[in-house]
């Protein structure tokens, strides 16, 4: 570029940021009431402080306060926000000492509270943001080491005198950058009308712009109609502020140049996202991604509004703001239209390359940008040339005796594992459970520490089980047999004493015995005549029972590695059919199988199967007895010499029957002679415990 062009590009870039930095600043509304109670007096530099408490109070009316706690005086900032509505206050040089980050309301319009640490440099801002159901008239006020925010009734959208202006929201002092700019400019031109430029004045300059400033002026285009707008929006700042109206732009001087390019003036970094203050929230249950492609980007924020700008003035405006060094291919060309508003500058620079099919290397400071293909191309050629130059190296061969894996499944690990280059080959000798490796020298250390890390002792686990069986049983037999007979009768030397009838007889018995013989009492009784005979027989049983059976197999076994013991018996079932006979064996015994992995921790995690079956010959079916199973099977993690519990079966059965004449066995005490009664409780438990310990050997 001529140094025509250089002065034409400087002047071009230096009209459109004072025009953006005088917008802004005429963008400021005057003083008043509403501007008052967004941008509090206290926003001048105060000590530092700590926001320790935010607590929410009650008026008499029910309508809450929100008072904010400090150390010390907070200076604070508010704006508030749309979609949804939230009042957002900004607490100068204050640090967050939150314990808890939100505090909910519900009532009056007010949902909820949300503070914590906006940014912790160059100066820290804590941010306070409360969400509102709609706009609230609000009153902000600072007490002493307090701030509080006292809310009225919920009005209407309508009413703007309760919602502060956006406008005086958003007033921020302009960046110092453009301020220098803008000062630059004023003074290296003299006053003149803005009506129309005067005969004397150069010509307009067609030269594309290369960035906006963070207030977002306007892009010039090529045509001299654009590039008179960067002079129409002073003129209408300068309608609303005529003490601000700007001169028109001269010529500036070489040494004014120098300092506009050499300061980075280009872009600022913007305020913050507005509704940004961060909020702890429950932690998240839900679905989450571990592994992602996404870039983060962390530059300062700009905005850019570019049309047909030639792409490689751009790359001097990143020059600018990163402070790194850019070199370009000599295929890059082309042009920029693009509207960018509060983009962090390294994403801005990745959209403008992939949006041109570019791409970019960083090395150490210096960031070179080439066509992707080039670049892709020349990464290709690189690794060939590094594999080429690997290979070039005359193989080694190396011999490694294994003490405790398998030389077959070490082979497996390593060719699978992509550790071998091209001209790698290894070699398994069984009789000496040892491999043979040839490759290049630069692949041998990590297949020895591969081959290492696989031929490691294998620490061995005894594990042990005891299935603890125990039995309760009750039974109870009571019961009763009795009668009575009598007669009358002239033979025996009795008689009726009336004429009809002269004899007569009566026998009664009962028979309601115990189910157990074990005990029984008699009793019979008669008159001399043996006219009148009473019998009665009592018979008890009661029977009580314990047992205990202890069952405790052991084995050992190598980490991750299957062992099973059993022992018991194999019933033969024999199925016969018209043309053979098939004979099947069942086990009935007592097994424990196991599959133990010690872990890092030193726990031991274990797939356990644990069986005691017996055969039942007392209730067989043919020649065939059944077979009484306990089984367990789980996965468990137990301490190292540990014992836990992997399960257990109670089982209670009680039962109460009772046999007598009906009505006559319910009156109370006689009841006893008209019926018997059989009692059983029986109480069963089976538990199985398991206990694996590490054996150290050595």
């Amino acid at each position: 570029m001529s140094k025509y062009g250089k002065l034409s590009l400087a002047v071009l870039t230096a009209v459109l940021l004072a025009g953006g930095a005088i917008q802004a600043r005429t963008a400021e509304p005057a003083p008043g009431p509403e501007s008052a109670a967004l941008t509090s007096p206290q926003a001048a530099d105060a000590p530092r402080s700590e926001l320790r408490d935010v607590r929410v109070d009650r008026d008499a009316s029910g309508r809450p306060t929100i008072v904010l706690s400090g150390s010390g005086p907070m200076a604070y900032e508010t704006m508030e926000l749309k979609n949804p509505q939230r009042l957002v206050i900004d607490l100068k040089d204050t640090v967050s000492k939150l314990p808890v980050g939100q505090v909910p309301v519900g009532s009056a319009g007010v949902q909820r509270v949300r503070a914590g640490q906006f940014r912790r440099s160059p100066e820290p801002v804590s941010r306070v943001v409360v969400d509102l159901d709609g706009p609230i008239a609000y009153h902000v006020e600072a007490l002493g080491d307090a701030v509080t925010v006292a809310f009225d009734t919920p009005v209407a959208e309508s009413k703007p005198e309760a919602v502060p202006a956006p406008a005086a929201s958003a007033a921020a002092e302009p960046p110092a950058t453009e301020t220098k700019i803008a000062e630059a400019v004023a003074v290296s031109a003299p006053a003149a009308d803005t009506s129309a430029p005067k005969a004397e004045e150069p010509a307009p300059v067609e030269t594309k712009p290369v960035a906006s400033s963070d207030t977002k002026s306007a892009a010039a285009d090529s045509s001299p109609a654009a590039t008179a707008a960067p002079t129409e929006a002073p003129a209408s700042a300068a309608a609303a502020h005529p003490a601000d109206a700007p001169a028109p732009t001269r010529a500036l001087s070489a040494a004014a140049i120098d300092k506009l390019l050499k300061e980075p003036a280009y872009a600022a970094e913007e305020p913050p996202p507005q509704g940004s203050a961060p909020a702890p929230t429950a932690p998240n249950y839900g679905t989450q991604t571990i592994v992602t492609d996404k870039t983060n980007y962390s530059g300062k924020k700009i905005s850019l509004n570019l049309v047909d700008t030639e792409i490689k003035q751009i790359f001097r405006l990143f020059h600018e703001i990163s402070g790194l060094n850019f070199v370009l291919d000599p295929a890059v060309e082309g042009k920029v239209t693009i509207v960018l508003d509060n983009v962090p500058w390294d994403q801005a620079l990745d959209i403008i390359l992939k949006n041109n099919g570019l791409d970019k290397t960083l090395e150490n400071n210096v960031i070179r940008i080439a066509p992707t293909a080039k670049l892709a191309a020349e990464a290709a050629s690189r690794k060939q040339l590094k594999e080429a130059k690997d290979l070039e190296v005359e193989p080694i061969t190396v011999t490694r005796t294994l003490s405790y894996a398998k030389a077959e499944e070490v082979e497996k690990v390593i060719r699978d594992g992509g550790v071998l280059s091209t001209r790698g080959k290894v070699i398994v000798d069984k009789r000496t459970n040892a491999l043979i490796i040839s490759d290049i020298p630069k692949k041998v250390t990590p297949l020895d520490q591969l081959i290492s890390t696989l031929d490691s002792e294998t620490p061995q686990v005894m594990i042990e089980a005891r299935i603890v069986e125990t039995s309760k049983s009750f039974s109870q037999d009571l019961g009763v047999v009795w009668g009575f007979s009598a007669i009358a009768d002239a033979s025996r030397g009795t008689k009726t004493n009336l004429a009809f009838p002269q004899n007569a007889s009566v026998k009664y018995g009962l028979n309601v015995p115990g189910a157990g013989t074990a005990s029984t009492l008699a009793f019979k009784f008669g008159n001399i005549l043996d006219s009148f005979t009473l019998d009665i027989a009592l018979s008890d049983l009661e029977n009580e029972g314990r047992g205990r059976i202890l069952s405790s197999p052991k084995i050992a076994t190598q980490n991750n590695e299957r062992a099973e013991i059993e022992q018991g018996v194999r019933i033969p079932v024999v199925t016969t059919t018209a043309t053979e006979i098939n004979v099947q064996f069942v086990s009935a015994s007592l097994r424990l199988a196991v599959t133990p992995q010690i872990t890092a921790d030193g726990t031991v995690a274990m797939d356990v199967i644990v069986e005691n079956n017996t055969p039942d010959f007392v209730n067989r079916v043919g020649d065939v007895p059944p077979i009484n199973t306990q089984r367990a099977q789980t996965k468990i993690l137990v301490a190292d010499g540990g014992t836990a519990v992997i399960g257990g079966i109670f089982t209670v059965n009680e039962g109460q029957s009772e046999v007598g004449v009906p009505w006559f066995r319910h009156i109370p005490g006689l009841g006893w002679l008209f019926k018997t009664r059989n009692i059983t409780n029986e109480n069963r438990e089976l538990l199985i415990f398991i206990t694996p310990k590490i054996v150290k050997i050595g």
